[in-house]
């Protein structure tokens, strides 16, 4: 460059205008404003903290009311169905047997009855055993299985009751044609016929009528 473009240069430089103070007193009053507003949102943020706190406090309670209220209700339906079963069915010794027209598996037929208060039908012992085949014949007019809490789930011909017992007294079909237990691996599950209150192993997934039992 030339003497007199650096001459030009200098010259605008020294010539460019710098901040007044008017300027800078307004950059203070912004920044000010901005640190202002900062410190505002902080505190809004802290109290909208404190208040999702305090709602998140109420919700778990909440959340517990309605836990006990659902206890409770379990607990309730479980005694009612008790008193229905016992009030309904038949009573044999320390405990009430209830015959139900619903067809469901084993598994659900299961579940149904522990949400009553109860469980399936155990016949433990001959006593029991005829008592049940009397009533489910009472019941069940003619031919129908239904389901007995016994199952060989667990290790093949190993029938347990559904508190998990072994079962020592067995009631089997006993026919040249037809007798039971015939169904080896594929049927885990028994029934007892209602015409003459045999007991068939058959299919779990099989739907068909149950009995539950309940305590006195």
């Amino acid at each position: 460059a030339t003497q007199e473009s650096r001459h030009s240069i200098s010259s605008a430089t020294l010539s460019s205008p710098s901040p007044s103070t008017t300027q800078l007193a307004a950059m203070d009053q912004a920044i000010h404003r901005l640190n202002v507003g900062h410190y505002t949102l902080d505190i809004k943020v802290t109290q909208l903290l404190e208040r999702m706190s305090r709602l998140e406090n109420r919700l778990g309670n909440t959340e517990d009311a309605i836990q006990q209220v659902s206890s409770y209700c379990k607990d309730n339906r479980k005694e009612i169905g008790r008193l229905e079963g016992c009030q309904k069915g038949r009573k044999m010794g320390y405990k009430c047997f209830l015959a139900y027209r619903v067809y469901e598996t084993y598994a659900d037929a299961s579940k149904k009855c522990q949400e009553r208060g109860g469980r399936m039908a155990m016949p433990r012992d001959r006593k029991e055993q005829e008592a049940l085949a009397e009533y489910v014949k009472s019941v069940f007019h003619g031919n129908w299985p239904v389901w007995l809490g016994i199952n060989d789930e667990r290790s093949e011909g190993l029938y347990l009751f559904e508190d998990t017992t072994r079962v020592t007294y067995f009631q089997w079909r006993k026919h040249f044609l037809s007798s039971q237990p015939d169904g080896g691996k594929r049927e885990n599950c028994v029934a007892m016929s209602s015409d003459d209150g045999d007991w068939w192993d058959t299919y779990c997934e099989r739907r068909m009528y149950y009995l539950c039992e309940f305590d006195v």
